[in-house]
């Protein structure tokens, strides 16, 4: 079992953009042994302040970024160059009692991510009501692309790695204000080729 805790320090920012006394720590999170034999994945996170410039509006601690240690060549990288918001990575991946849990976003080739980056209602922040987006890399953290576009919401996502495919839950803008918000109760659910990445047909209640 791996558990790293390492904080770091780094400036915030109040309102009127002037550097705050209080500084937001900085932290390593648990690390897991991906599917590959060879990397080990160290998630970043840190505790945002809902009153600071930052362009993420989240209150509490979120994944900002994931570290890639390669530890037969002793390398490392990170999966983005600028620090962003990765929803879900911790859920399924605690380890209890020295037994790892599920890994419902790692498959034997990739590795998915719900992540939120776009500020599409063009508030200056990226909050809650944003657009999670599909992202896959492989299991070295490499190849890194986008899957779904920023005008519909992937809910939540699920591995049926026998069966060989994800099952995203989507949700729809239907009253194209520029949130996702629960009152937007138009969803489908969507499959993903865990071999080709392709989508499947929309399963609607329609």
């Amino acid at each position: 079992q791996f558990l790293f805790i390492l904080g770091l320090s780094v400036v915030a920012f109040d309102l009127s953009g002037q550097t705050s006394d209080k500084k937001s720590a900085r932290y390593f999170g648990r690390p897991l042994i991906s599917d590959s034999t060879t990397t080990l994945m160290i998630p970043t996170l840190y505790h945002s302040n809902p009153f600071s410039k930052d362009k993420m509006a989240a209150w509490g601690n979120y994944y900002s970024n994931i570290i890639f240690y390669n530890f037969k060549t002793d390398s490392k990288k990170k999966l983005f160059e600028k620090d962003t918001y990765i929803a879900d990575f911790d859920d399924g991946y605690y380890f209890v009692q020295d037994r790892p849990g599920p890994k419902k976003n790692i498959s034997d080739q990739y590795i998915f991510y719900r992540i939120f980056d776009v500020d599409r209602n063009k508030n200056g922040h990226i909050d809650s009501r944003a657009p999670a987006i599909l992202y896959v890399s492989d299991t070295q953290g490499n190849n890194v692309k986008s899957l779904t576009g920023a005008d519909e919401n992937v809910v939540s996502i699920e591995l049926y790695k026998k069966q060989n495919f994800l099952l995203a839950k989507m949700q729809r803008d239907i009253d194209k204000n520029g949130h996702f918000e629960p009152i937007d109760n138009d969803y489908y659910y969507i499959t993903l080729d865990l071999t080709t990445l392709a989508f499947g047909s929309k399963i609607e209640v329609k």
